[in-house]
């Protein structure tokens, strides 16, 4: 369901590189508008939906419209579908085996996973959660699917009881509002940092954001690739020069009957305008070049990205 939506609309843009040819009004299997699905509308999900809808009209003539979501699980769900025409993932919230219907476009950018407490309370680790309360995000959102997968990783179990953790789902506003009235204990978020409402708390209420890395190798038996990275300094990230988390690869996802030429149009927004699709405030490890937007597996890339990336980059 759409609560709020971006409809970004612009004339035809010149001919794609690479010899795509120009888009707008000239081909009959092109949609009249385009949509993606993104995420929480405070977080970097939507915040990079809305930049790169903007470009890919101004590429295409194409109607972008983007939906306000539950998350990546949504996201997947949406693009499988046919409700969205893109989507965005966490890349460990597809599922195995991969759903058939979908394919990526690229791997796009690296959430970090942010584990809130306040600054003031007694919690240091996630050992330190049992018989206390925490949100792991909404449901439907990839933050759900990472938190339950790091729970386990900490030896932890979900339920009532001293020795277990309570856990609750809730977007990002709502959960920091529980947090913030101390309603729940914890609160874990996957996005940019610093995102930008999780900020404006720690001015009202000083946070604290737990260190994770210790748990990257647990979660990597999965046999996801989890890495460990280094906290941007942000005014909640953990005290100490080495403070680390757990980043989680973003990957675009499109829907496997879009047309090639459509996808390839967003492959060059991508690469040629990469330098504007992230809001100013995101700090970190990002992607959003060709040699990593290219690593998607165990996503196939669509064949429309695929004759673009050629193109562009041989």
């Amino acid at each position: 369901m759409t609560t709020r939506r971006t409809v970004l609309r612009a004339a035809a843009g010149p001919a794609l590189l690479g010899g795509l040819g120009a888009l707008a009004g000239c081909a009959p299997d092109l949609p009249p508008r385009l949509t993606i699905a993104a995420g929480d509308d405070r977080g970097i999900y939507i915040a990079f939906a809305r930049l790169l809808a903007e470009r890919v009209a101004d590429r295409t003539g194409v109607e972008v419209e983007v939906l306000r979501t539950e998350g990546s699980v949504d996201n997947v769900r949406r693009v499988r579908s046919g409700e969205a025409d893109l989507g965005l993932t966490l890349a460990d919230a597809l599922g195995d085996p991969v759903p058939a219907e979908v394919r990526a476009v690229a791997r796009v950018y690296e959430n970090y996973l942010q584990l809130l407490v306040r600054a003031g309370d007694p919690v240091r680790t996630l050992a330190d959660l049992r018989g206390r309360t925490v949100s792991l995000g909404a449901r439907g959102s990839g933050a759900a699917v990472t938190g339950a997968a790091l729970l386990r990783a900490a030896g932890l179990r979900e339920g009532p009881g001293a020795d277990a953790v309570r856990v609750t789902h809730a977007g990002l506003a709502a959960a920091l509002g529980s947090l913030r009235a101390e309603e729940v204990d914890a609160v874990l978020w996957s996005g940019g940092i610093p995102t930008p409402a999780v900020s404006a708390l720690d001015r009202e209420v000083p946070l604290r954001m737990l260190d994770l890395a210790r748990y990257v190798d647990p979660l990597a038996a999965s046999g996801f690739p989890y890495a460990p990275r280094r906290v941007p300094p942000v005014g909640y990230a953990p005290p100490g020069a080495d403070a680390r988390t757990v980043g989680v690869p973003n990957l675009l996802l499109a829907r496997a009957a879009l047309p090639d030429r459509v996808v390839g149009a967003v492959v060059e927004v991508l690469v040629r305008r990469a330098a504007v699709l992230l809001p100013d405030y995101v700090r970190g490890l990002q992607y959003l070049t060709p040699a990593t937007m290219i690593q998607t597996s165990p996503v196939p890339l669509h064949p429309g990205a695929v004759d673009s990336y050629r193109a562009l980059h041989g």
